[in-house]
C-alpha cells in the first residue's frame, strides 16, 4: 500500500501532467521558438529520411544534406520520431515526451528531497517545482531540457542510493542516467561535484582506490566522449554546427562575459530571481540557503547548487544569451524554498519573537505564500493569451502556403532573425537569414546556389527600399502587412 505521503506527490503530479495538456497542440513558438523548431526538424527528419540516430540533419542547410554537429546526443528527438513512426508527425507528441520526462524528474525530485529533508518539504518542493511557470513551459516544450532535468535528477538519486546501499542494479541506473545526462547536455558534467562529496563523505580519499566508482566514470565519461568526436565530425560534413565544444571558446567568452556588470544583473535578477523563481520564491531561497548553511544533511544539495553556478560560469555566454540555459537552478532551488517555507513558522516560534513583531512575520509569510500560486497562475496563462500567441502565428501561415505552393525539392529562404522557425513550418531545406541585414545581394547570392523562394515575417525590420526591390525583382505569391512570399 502507498504511504500518504507517496499518495499525495502522485496527486501533485498528476495535476502537473494534466494542466500540461492544455493546448498540447499548439504551435511550438510560445518559447524558444528557434530551439523548439531546430528539435522538431531533426525528429522529422529522423522521420523522413532513415532512423539513424548518429547522424541527426537539420533544415538550415541548402540543398546539401543538413547533417547537425557538434550537438547533444539526439535522443528526444528519436524518441519522437520512434512516436512518429506510430502515429504520424503531430507535434504534439513531442510536448507529450517533455511531459513525461518532466513527471518523472519531479517524482524522483520528490523521493530525494524526502530522504535528505523529511516529508513535508519533499511535498512543498514539489508543489513550487511543478507549477513554477518556467519548468511549465520547458517542460512541455519541443526541446531537450526536460528530459535533460529528468536524467540529472535521476542520476543525482540513484547515485545517492547506490552510496548508501550499494547494489548492482543501483550502480547500472545511476550510470545509464549519468551517461544519458551527459550525452543529451555536456554541461550536466558539472554534477559531478556533488557526487565527488558523497564519495569523499563515504570514503574519504579511499574513494581513489574504488574500483566501481572508477568503472562508473570510465563508462560515463567515455561514451560521452566519443559521442561528441563523432559530432565533430558529423559537423564537418555539411558545416553544420549547432554548438562549439571548445574549452577555448568556453573560456574565451566566459571571461568577456563574466567581466560586464550586466551579465549579473540580467542572469541573477532578471533571469534567476525574477523568471525562474517569480520573486517570492527568490526570497524563500535565499532563506533557505540561509536555514541549512550549518545542516551537514543539505551538503548534497549544496553542491548541487554549486555546480549549477560554475556551470553558469563555464557557459556565461549561452547562459546570457538564452533564457532556458537558467533552468536546470530551478531543481536544487526548489528544495531551498521547500524547506525555507516548511520550516519558517517553526523558526518564529523557535527564536521566542512575541507581540507584534511575531503577528507581523506571520502575516508576512502567509501572505507570501498565498501570492505564489497567484504570481505562478499569471505567469503561465499570460504566456498563452491570444494576443500574444497571435504574434507568432504569421510564421505558420506564412510556412503552410509555403508549402502548399512550393514543389517539394524546392529550397526556401526564411528570413525572421536567423532562426528556423519559416524553414520548419514550410517544410523544406534552405537557408535561414537575418533580417537585419537582409539584402537583394544576399539574396541573389542563395538564388544561385539554389533558393526558389524568399519568406519573411518580419516586414517591420527590413529595410523598406528592400522590400520594394524584392517586389519588383522577383515573382511575388502572396504580400499582407505580416508577410512577404516571392518566388526567386
Amino acid at each position: 500500500m502507498l504511504r500518504k505521503d507517496t499518495l499525495y506527490a502522485i496527486l501533485i503530479i498528476l495535476a502537473g501532467f494534466l494542466t500540461r495538456l492544455i493546448n498540447i497542440t499548439q504551435p511550438i513558438l510560445e518559447v524558444a521558438g528557434w530551439r523548439q523548431c531546430l528539435t522538431a526538424s531533426v525528429a522529422r527528419n529522423y522521420y523522413y529520411n532513415g532512423m539513424n540516430i548518429f547522424y541527426p540533419q537539420t533544415l538550415n542547410s541548402g540543398n546539401t544534406e543538413g547533417y547537425l554537429g557538434k550537438c547533444e546526443f539526439n535522443i528526444y528527438p528519436y524518441l519522437v520520431a520512434i512516436l512518429y513512426n506510430l502515429f504520424g508527425v503531430h507535434e504534439s507528441l513531442g510536448r507529450l515526451v517533455s511531459i513525461i520526462a518532466f513527471c518523472g524528474g519531479a517524482f524522483f525530485l520528490y523521493k530525494l528531497t524526502r530522504k535528505y529533508a523529511g516529508n513535508t518539504t519533499g511535498l512543498i518542493t514539489l508543489l513550487f517545482y511543478t507549477f513554477n511557470p518556467y519548468i511549465f513551459f520547458y517542460s512541455r516544450s519541443f526541446q531537450p531540457e526536460s528530459t535533460m532535468l529528468f536524467f540529472s535528477i535521476t542520476m543525482l538519486y540513484f547515485f545517492s542510493e547506490w552510496i548508501d546501499r550499494e547494489g548492482w542494479w543501483r550502480f547500472a541506473l545511476m550510470t545509464l542516467c549519468a551517461t544519458l545526462a551527459f550525452l543529451v547536455k555536456l554541461p550536466t558534467i558539472c554534477l559531478g561535484l556533488p557526487l565527488l562529496y558523497l564519495c569523499l563523505k563515504k570514503y574519504k580519499l579511499n574513494f581513489l582506490t574504488q574500483w566501481k566508482l572508477w568503472l562508473f566514470a570510465v563508462l560515463s565519461l567515455t561514451l560521452t566522449l566519443l559521442w561528441y568526436k563523432h559530432s565533430a565530425y558529423v559537423g564537418s560534413i555539411n558545416g553544420i554546427e549547432l554548438n562549439p565544444l571548445s574549452f577555448s571558446y568556453y573560456l574565451k567568452y566566459s571571461a568577456y562575459f563574466l567581466t560586464n556588470p550586466p551579465f549579473y544583473e540580467k542572469v541573477f535578477y532578471n533571469e534567476v530571481f525574477e523568471k525562474d523563481l517569480i520573486y517570492i520564491g527568490g526570497v524563500f531561497f535565499v532563506l533557505g540557503i540561509i536555514f541549512t548553511l550549518k545542516k551537514k544533511e543539505f551538503r548534497y544539495i549544496h553542491y548541487w547548487l554549486l555546480a549549477i553556478l560554475i556551470y553558469f560560469i563555464l557557459a556565461a555566454k549561452e547562459v546570457e544569451w538564452h533564457t532556458y540555459y537558467t533552468i536546470p537552478i530551478i531543481v536544487p532551488a526548489s528544495i531551498f524554498i521547500g524547506y525555507a517555507i516548511s520550516n519558517s513558522l517553526r523558526l518564529i516560534t523557535e527564536y521566542k519573537i512575541t507581540g507584534v513583531k511575531k503577528i507581523t512575520l506571520q502575516a508576512l509569510f502567509v501572505f507570501m505564500i498565498a501570492s505564489l500560486p497567484f504570481i505562478s497562475y499569471h505567469k503561465i496563462t499570460g504566456r498563452y493569451e491570444a494576443k500574444r500567441l497571435e504574434k507568432k502565428y504569421p510564421i505558420l501561415i506564412a510556412g503552410k502556403i509555403v508549402d502548399e505552393t512550393a514543389l517539394e525539392s524546392d529550397l526556401v529562404i526564411g528570413c525572421i532573425w536567423g532562426g528556423p522557425e519559416l524553414l520548419y513550418y514550410s517544410n523544406r531545406k534552405g537557408w535561414i537569414m537575418d533580417a537585419n541585414t537582409c539584402s537583394i545581394e544576399f539574396i541573389e547570392r542563395l538564388r544561385q546556389k539554389g533558393a526558389d523562394y524568399f519568406v519573411t515575417t518580419k516586414l517591420d525590420v527590413i529595410d523598406r527600399s528592400v522590400l520594394d526591390d524584392i517586389k519588383d525583382k522577383y515573382e511575388v505569391i502572396r504580400a499582407t502587412n505580416e508577410y512577404l512570399i516571392v518566388r526567386l
